[in-house]
């Protein structure tokens, strides 16, 4: 049974702490669907248009970059690109795939 639970409506993050046996476990969860609904708005709206500097690629959630900050290796943009390849329906620029 949760502890405590918090929800971040700036991140869109939702943290609930749980006992369990003799340890005490945090779980992140966040609703993916409001950056999946802007994501494809982005990429109707970008569709044909060439790479250029500054190009926004996609949406990696914080729960997400919390998780990768916490693996070995941490962030750098060869991760962050396979990240996005391997959930493309974050993607907000479609030539990001190819």
């Amino acid at each position: 049974m949760p502890k405590f639970t918090e929800y971040d409506p700036q991140t869109g993050v939702k943290t609930t702490v749980h006992d369990l046996d003799d340890k005490i476990v945090f779980e992140k969860s966040y609703d993916a669907q409001p950056f999946l609904d802007r994501a494809a708005d982005m990429r109707a709206a970008t569709e044909g248009e060439s790479w250029g500097e500054m190009r926004h690629i996609g949406f990696i959630p914080n729960a997400v970059l919390g998780t990768m900050l916490r693996q070995d290796g941490g962030i750098d943009q060869k991760r962050l690109v396979a990240w996005l390849k391997a959930n493309p329906m974050m993607t907000t620029f479609s030539k990001v795939l190819k």
